[in-house]
């Protein structure tokens, strides 16, 4: 399926008016209750739209993504704007937004507003597409970009569309000071691990690291409670300077190409109980990382 086979010229607008969220959306929403069947409050859609942003608080990169899911929707709405200038949508945004892509959801929509998503995604992460469809001066415009390029809604939704690209990593012949600085600095519980060649070679877990320091008998005991001891933690201050990444890695525990399908790493990662898979390409070349909250962000809060 063609991604301009689901777009309404109609609802493609340029020249979108409003220097804030509450603005651009207003100015949208009232836009589209021309064209569309379907009662909308818009205040009502604004205040939700905003509400959920600053609930889940998912940064913008370029480009805009507000939604609801409605009842009262028969179908998927996708409304886009244009902006004339850039604008800082959220405080969390790392770039200013040119592009508002605004969707409706009804019930029974979900995964085809999913799908459509991760197309359009595909589409705006090469070269210099992000900019040449903010350039479109009128819907037709817009819409003959993605026709032309053929961008198209996958069956179902893939490693690809869900992974964090270009994750941070640390080498294999990386200090274990330097790690144990990068999981603290990321809030992580593991990294990816890769050659000099970028090739994934392991993950590092901090518990496994914890672990190697703790003496084996200690895990062979019922009660703990006689454990006051600071030892185990001294030892690592004194051997994360000498110590390699390769000495304390692990084979990972799940690694996907980019087109397995959502479900099929889902099952996976449940059934073996990780919390993340690794996506690399036909080499072995590390692309990046789902997480469990990933797919909770982007599946079922996406």
């Amino acid at each position: 399926m063609k991604l301009v086979s689901i777009l309404n010229e109609e609802l493609v607008f340029t020249n979108v008016k409003g220097v804030s969220r509450s603005g651009i959306y207003t100015d949208m929403l009232r836009r589209a209750k021309e064209v569309l069947e379907v009662p909308i409050d818009v205040d009502h859609l604004v205040s939700g739209m905003i509400e959920r942003e600053d609930t889940l608080q998912m940064p913008y990169d370029g480009v805009a993504l507000p939604h609801l899911r409605l009842p009262e929707c028969d179908d998927l709405y996708i409304i886009v704007g244009l902006l004339p200038k850039p604008v800082q949508m959220q405080s969390v945004d790392p770039e200013q937004c040119r592009l508002v892509i605004m969707s409706l959801i009804s019930p029974d929509t979900s995964d085809l507003y999913l799908k459509s998503l991760a197309a359009l995604t595909r589409f705006l992460l090469i070269g210099q597409n992000r900019q040449t469809l903010c350039s479109a001066t009128n819907a037709k415009e817009f819409l003959d970009i993605l026709r032309h390029a053929d961008v198209k809604v996958r069956s179902h939704l893939t490693a690809e569309d869900i992974e964090v690209r270009n994750s941070e990593t640390v080498r294999d012949t990386d200090s274990l000071s330097s790690a144990l600085d990068l999981i603290s600095s990321l809030n992580r519980s593991m990294l990816p691990v890769i050659d000099e060649n970028g090739k994934l070679v392991g993950e590092l877990a901090a518990l496994d690291i914890l672990k190697r320091f703790i003496p084996e008998y200690i895990f062979r005991m019922e009660n703990l409670d006689f454990l006051n001891s600071f030892e185990p933690f001294n030892k690592i201050f004194e051997a994360e300077g000498r110590h390699v990444v390769r000495d304390y890695m692990r084979e990972p525990s799940l690694v996907v190409r980019p087109d397995t399908p959502l479900i099929q790493f889902t099952v996976k990662m449940v059934k073996q109980q990780v919390r993340a898979c690794f996506v690399v390409d036909n080499d072995q070349h590390y692309q990046g990382t789902v997480l469990v909250k990933d797919i909770v962000k982007k599946v079922l809060r996406g």
